[in-house]
């Protein structure tokens, strides 16, 4: 499991770096109307990706035994899964072009179409990749095809293909990916398609894609309200403070959580809810000084870096982070109710989280942006209460040992937060003093927590190094 994480942490720190490198230098190379050109297309392909695995992957990851038959009906649905949303969104580039006028687009959309098909076809190795717990694999076959993507894009921008060279690199990343991974894990399947065998697994993988759509639908309607009230600038920032920690939220805990619900599909449940508080134990480590140490430089490191335009996005940003954090270690949990086959009760909670966002908007934008953040806020701890208090009413984690276990980091968090923000005022305001506050703030933070959990640090500490050096 620990080397499951760190290949997957190890994967999404390379990934984002290809990204922070490629969108200035894609920008450059294509200019706003390219740009363009592909955003007209991006919203209906990023929708229909949403549906395309079906959320089949995750739950035929369940599947402890070999069955022929399932597995035969499991790669002849996707491919047809795969073939129809393909045909749909070339059906809908040929209304698009014509609606807007642009002619482009409909090559753009056909092309990212088959981006479509590699991944369906990429749904069942990766279901059983997963199910023997080898996720490095999958996060080698990650970086692997974002490398070339980036390569592909790079080259065809350069030589002038514009918007194309954007889906083209769409294209490759899903190509090699569905490569590798079938090099990896392909069984060939029979001609033989029983639908009735697959009735659990489409009915945990509808709960999925009935989350994520839930999620997608519940963003559109606060954008929405938001910027009704307050206007598009005010919904920039909006956007904005609400992306931030979720990337980095999620950035971090998206290879945890994989690991977990990895182990717990192979695991008892004893086992489960010990590699649960663990692993948020160490989720909060991470984030909760990031959180409240970036908390306290944010005003200043938002006007010295992004101007005073996006000082909105400061205060909001202040308030949304720590929440959105406390979302994130909540829904760690999450991997256990799917593995457990709960999904359903994962999809009910998340409706809680949707509605409540939506209803909280809709009231604080009659009052203030800051009586929105707060609002928020309220829905998100209401989301946890949740997450944790479902399973542990089903004894799949010990509600306790979870709290014990994020007491000592966000204490010790919060203070060298305070410190970030004392000495930040003592300082001018320069890059140099938010990064000597910060730095300082850190190395605070991690006395504090060998003060508070010293023994528990010192424990992992000598686990990890075990790990590291074995064999040697």
């Amino acid at each position: 499991m620990a080397v499951n994480i760190v290949a997957g942490g190890g994967g999404n720190i390379i990934k984002v770096a290809l990204q922070l490198i490629l969108l200035p230098l894609m920008a450059r190379l294509l200019g706003p109307a390219e740009f363009g050109i592909y955003g007209l297309a991006l919203p209906t392909v990023g929708f229909f990706m949403i549906l395309a695995d079906a959320g089949l992957a995750v739950s035929l990851a369940r599947e402890k035994d070999y069955n022929p038959t399932l597995w035969s009906t499991a790669f002849w649905l996707m491919l047809g899964v795969g073939v129809v949303l393909a045909a749909v969104v070339v059906g809908w580039g040929v209304v698009l072009a014509r609606i807007s006028g642009e002619p482009k687009i409909l090559p753009v959309m056909a092309t990212l179409s088959l981006s479509l098909l590699f991944l369906t076809g990429s749904v069942l190795p990766t279901a059983r990749l997963m199910q023997q717990g080898r996720l490095v694999t999958l996060s080698v076959a990650d970086v692997i095809s974002a490398l070339a993507g980036s390569i592909v894009a790079v080259a065809l921008a350069w030589e002038g293909a514009g918007a194309m060279s954007l889906a083209l690199q769409s294209v490759t990343v899903f190509l090699t990916r569905a490569v590798i991974l079938n090099a990896n894990a392909f069984v060939r399947p029979s001609f033989t398609f029983k639908l009735a065998e697959m009735k659990d697994h489409i009915s945990t993988g509808t709960s999925i894609i009935a989350s994520r759509l839930a999620d997608f639908s519940g963003r559109l309607a606060e954008n929405l309200i938001y910027g009704r009230a307050y206007g598009v600038a005010a919904l920039g920032t909006f956007t904005f403070a609400n992306q931030v920690p979720r990337f980095l939220g999620e950035s971090v805990s998206n290879p945890i959580w994989a690991a977990l619900y990895t182990h717990a599909v192979r695991d008892e449940a004893a086992g489960i809810s010990n590699a649960h508080a663990k692993l948020i134990y160490i989720l909060a480590l991470i984030l909760a000084p990031a959180t409240f140490i970036l908390c306290a430089a944010t005003p200043l490191l938002i006007s010295l870096l992004l101007g005073p335009k996006w000082q909105d996005a400061a205060m909001l940003l202040q308030v949304l982070t720590p929440f959105y954090i406390m979302n994130v270690l909540a829904s760690l949990s999450g991997a256990i109710l799917t593995a457990r086959g709960r999904s359903w009760a994962l999809f009910w909670i998340t409706i809680v989280l949707v509605v409540g966002r939506i209803a909280a908007i809709a009231i604080g934008v009659e009052i203030s942006p800051l009586a929105v953040a707060l609002s928020i806020g309220v829905a998100h701890m209401a989301f946890c209460a949740l997450m944790l208090g479902v399973p542990g009413r089903l004894g799949l984690i010990e509600i306790r040992r979870v709290a014990r276990s994020l007491v000592g980091p966000i204490a010790a968090a919060m203070l060298a937060g305070g410190l970030c923000w004392w000495i930040l005022g003592m300082l001018p305001a320069t890059l140099l003093s938010a990064c000597l506050a910060i730095a300082a703030s850190a190395l605070a933070y991690g006395l504090l927590v060998l003060l508070f959990d010293g023994s528990r640090v010192i424990a992992e500490g000598a686990a990890i190094r075990r790990l590291l050096f074995k064999g040697r």
